[in-house]
C-alpha cells in the first residue's frame, strides 16, 4: 500500500510540474504570436500619415490612393479561409513566420518603388504576409489557453496588437517627417524580419509539440484523442461546411463587418487627411488623434475581454461597444455638418477605438460557438467579415472625396471640403449600424456548439 501510495504521489507530482511549464512557457509564446500581427497592424494604418506625400509624389487621386488602402483589405478578406486552413493543417509556426516574410519583401518593394504600380504590388505582398498572423495566433490562444481564458487573452492580444497602430500614428508621422516615407517603410523592414525569426525559434504550435499536456488534458477533456485525429482528417469542404452550417457564426461576421469596416475605411486611412484639411491643423499633431485612437482600441480590447469572463457574458459588452460607437459615429456625421469641434475628437477618437473590442470578443465567441476542429476556419470566415467591411468602404470614400472636389490644390495635394469627407462619414454610418445590427441578432454563447 505504501508503494503503491507513493507511486501515485510522485506521478501526481510529476504531472503538476508538467502543467506548472505549460502556465509557465505559454505566456512567451503567447506574446511573440500576438507580436507577429501588430506588424500586420502597423501596416494597416501606416497609410494615413503618408497620404498626402504618396498622392502627391505618384500624382494619384484620392480614388487611387484608397484603392491602394483597400486592396489590403481585398487580400486579407481573401486569405481568411485560407489562412483559417493553414493554421489548423500547417500550424501557427510556419504560417506566421513564411507570412513576415512575405511581408518583409513586401515592405522594401514599397519603400523602393519607383512607379504607383510598384508600390501597389508591394502592398499586395504585404497584405498576403499579413493575413495569415491573426488567426494562428488565435490558434494559439486556444491551444494553449484555458476556455475559461480565452476572451480575456484575445483582449489583452488584441491590446497589444493595437501597439502596431500606435506606432503607425504620431511616431511614424515623426519618423516621415525625418527621413521621408520611404526610409520609414524600410525600416519597418527590418522589424518584420525580426519579428519572423523570434516566430520560428521560439513557437510552439500546442503543448505538445514541446512535450507537455496538452491543455485539453489540463482542463480534464475526454475527447482530446478524438479531437486531434478529426482536425487531421477533415477536408477543406466538410470545414467549410461545418462553419457555414453554423448558424451563431454569421452574427459574429455582421459584427466584424460594421465594427472594423467602419473603424478602417475612416480612421485608418483618411482621418489625419480630415483634421488637416478640415481644422488647418499640422501632421503630427493631426496624429496625435489617431493615436489615441489607438489607445481606445487597446482599452477596449483589453477590457472587454476581461469584463466579459467575469460577467460570464458575451452578448453584453459587444452590444454596448457597438451602439456607443454608432452613436459618436452619427454625433462627427451631424454635428456642425460634419466638422464638430476639434477638442470632441479626443473623446469620439477614443470611445469609437474603444469599440473595436467588439471585434476582438466575436473571435473569443468563435471559440464557444465552433467546434475545435474548425476554429481557425470559423474565426476565418468572422475576419473575413472585417475585412470585406474595409475593403469595400475605402474605395468609396475617396470616390465621394474626389466627387465632393471643388478643385483646389494646396502643395500639390487635392484639398477636399468638409462636405465631402461628411459625405464619407455618412458611409461609415451606414456599416457601423450594420454591426450593431448583428450585435442585437447574437445570441449567448453558454457553451459550445456541437
Amino acid at each position: 500500500m505504501t508503494t503503491s501510495s507513493n507511486q501515485t504521489t510522485s506521478s501526481s507530482t510529476r504531472w503538476n510540474k508538467q502543467l506548472a511549464k505549460v502556465y509557465q512557457r505559454r505566456w512567451l509564446i503567447w506574446i511573440v504570436a500576438v507580436l507577429s500581427h501588430s506588424i500586420g497592424l502597423f501596416h494597416r494604418a501606416a497609410m494615413g500619415p503618408m497620404a498626402d506625400r504618396i498622392m502627391e509624389d505618384f500624382n494619384i487621386t484620392a480614388v487611387a490612393f484608397g484603392s491602394l488602402g483597400a486592396i489590403y483589405f481585398y487580400v486579407y478578406a481573401a486569405m481568411q479561409i485560407p489562412s483559417g486552413t493553414l493554421a489548423d493543417t500547417l500550424g501557427p509556426r510556419k504560417t506566421i513566420t513564411a507570412g513576415l516574410l512575405f511581408t518583409t519583401v513586401g515592405t522594401i518593394v514599397m519603400g523602393l518603388a519607383p512607379t504607383f504600380n510598384v508600390l501597389y504590388f508591394g502592398r499586395i505582398l504585404v497584405s498576403f504576409g499579413a493575413s495569415v498572423a491573426w488567426l494562428s495566433a488565435l490558434k494559439i490562444i486556444m491551444n494553449w489557453f484555458r476556455s475559461s481564458e480565452v476572451a480575456t487573452v484575445t483582449g489583452l492580444s488584441g491590446a497589444i496588437n493595437n501597439t502596431g497602430q500606435l506606432l503607425a500614428a504620431t511616431p511614424l508621422a515623426l519618423l516621415i517627417i525625418a527621413i521621408g516615407w520611404r526610409m520609414s517603410f524600410v525600416s519597418a523592414a527590418g522589424l518584420s524580419l525580426t519579428v519572423a525569426l523570434l516566430n520560428w525559434f521560439i513557437l510552439k504550435d500546442d503543448p505538445t509539440k514541446a512535450g507537455l499536456p496538452s491543455i485539453a488534458e489540463a482542463e480534464g477533456s475526454a475527447s482530446v484523442a478524438t479531437t486531434d485525429s478529426q482536425e487531421g482528417s477533415l477536408s477543406v469542404r466538410e470545414r467549410l461546411l461545418r462553419v457555414t452550417g453554423n448558424k451563431r457564426i454569421w452574427p459574429l461576421f455582421m459584427i466584424c463587418m460594421g465594427t472594423y469596416g467602419a473603424y478602417c475605411a475612416f480612421f485608418l486611412n483618411w482621418f489625419i487627411i480630415y483634421l488637416m484639411q478640415t481644422y488647418e491643423i499640422a501632421r503630427d499633431y493631426a496624429a496625435t488623434f489617431a493615436l489615441v485612437s489607438a489607445a481606445g482600441s487597446i482599452i477596449g480590447t483589453a477590457s472587454l475581454g476581461f469584463i466579459s469572463d467575469r460577467i460570464r457574458s458575451r452578448r453584453i459588452p459587444i452590444r454596448f461597444a457597438t451602439g456607443t460607437s454608432l452613436a459618436c459615429f452619427l454625433v462627427m456625421a451631424f454635428w456642425n455638418g460634419g466638422s464638430p469641434p476639434l477638442q470632441a475628437h479626443w473623446f469620439l477618437a477614443l470611445v469609437i477605438g474603444f469599440g473595436i473590442g467588439a471585434m476582438s470578443l466575436s473571435f473569443a465567441t468563435v471559440r464557444d460557438v465552433a467546434r475545435p476542429e474548425v476554429r481557425g476556419m470559423a474565426g476565418g470566415i468572422v475576419n473575413t467579415g472585417a475585412f470585406i467591411g474595409a475593403a469595400a468602404v475605402q474605395p468609396l470614400f475617396g470616390w465621394l472625396l474626389d466627387k465632393g472636389w471643388l478643385g483646389e490644390v494646396l502643395n500639390g495635394v487635392r484639398h477636399y471640403p468638409v462636405e465631402a469627407f461628411q459625405q464619407g462619414i455618412f458611409l461609415c454610418c451606414g456599416l457601423m449600424a450594420l454591426g450593431f445590427f448583428g450585435a442585437l441578432l447574437m445570441k449567448e454563447p453558454l457553451h459550445r456548439a456541437d
